[in-house]
């Protein structure tokens, strides 16, 4: 089971432009996480699903666009969000 899912994680991120994708989404997530900037956290999140819509519209690996799995992927977006956003706000020192 572990291997299925190794083996899809795998298959799911390939291609250049959505492997580029990732890196540049995951360094914005970084980066503002350490500012604490919930807005870039938001936009680098979207910026990392680009690369799996990529790779659906090139044709590498389908995106799963049912309407109950594009609400769970909506709802934890807006759960990471604002999590991120109630927690900068905690630790920000102004």
């Amino acid at each position: 089971m572990i291997k299925k899912a190794i083996n899809h994680f795998m298959e799911f991120h390939k291609g250049s432009v959505n492997i580029l994708l990732h890196i540049v989404g995951f360094a914005g997530l970084f980066y503002s996480v350490y500012n604490l900037n919930w807005l870039l956290f938001a936009g680098f999140l979207i910026v990392v699903e680009i690369g799996h819509v990529y790779n659906h519209v090139a044709g590498i690996k389908k995106y799963d666009f049912r309407l109950t799995v594009t609400i769970w992927r909506l709802l934890i977006f807006i759960a990471a969000v604002a999590l991120f956003y109630f927690t900068s706000k905690l630790f920000q020192i102004e």
